[in-house]
């Protein structure tokens, strides 16, 4: 059975040298993944799920396991750098994986993804309109939240917040 703390050390060390981890996990392993994601989104220490969303975002294997427990997290956390985490780890367990099935992503993932947009924190905006963003045909239905929320002219002296206009411009141009 797989150590979620000790391959976290090792994917911070691959990181830290300049690696991409790239791990495969198995199907225990995200059986696993998912028993320690549930328990920690029930107690909501968020903290606490940073190693486990680490592995999850250095990994070549998806998985739709841990589809419910991402969307919890995304639902209910209001921790910045937690959030942001799971932002990367939806592109990836969700986005990717439904693409890769050939199928639309869900509407309560769309819903829950829209509640993101023009969140006080600018990271975690900034990742939700990535993660837009890379929705291709499907991002028109955050049209009228991503408009609304457009930081102003101030925007330009915050790295994340300027990155969100650079996302909004590139996606208002998208969707002429």
């Amino acid at each position: 059975m797989i150590d979620i703390d000790e391959q976290f050390r090792a994917v911070i060390a691959d990181l830290q040298a300049g690696k991409r981890p790239n791990c495969t996990y198995t199907k225990e392993d995200f059986s696993l993944f998912k028993a320690r994601f549930e328990e920690l989104n029930r107690e909501e220490n968020w903290e606490a799920l940073i190693p486990l969303l680490c592995l999850l975002d250095n990994t070549i294997t998806l998985d739709h396991i841990i589809y419910p427990e991402i969307m919890n997290c995304l639902a209910l956390c209001h921790d910045p750098e937690v959030l942001t985490l799971c932002l990367g780890v939806a592109r990836k367990q969700i986005i990717d994986e439904f693409h890769k099935r050939g199928e639309r992503l869900p509407f309560e993932f769309l819903e829950t993804l829209e509640k993101l947009v023009g969140h006080q924190n600018p990271e975690v905006f900034e990742w939700a309109l990535r993660l837009i963003e890379s929705l291709g045909s499907q991002s028109i239905y955050f049209k009228k939240a991503v408009l609304e929320a457009k930081p102003g002219f101030f925007a330009r002296f915050n790295q994340h917040k300027k990155a969100c206009v650079e996302i909004i411009e590139l996606l208002e141009h998208r969707w002429q």
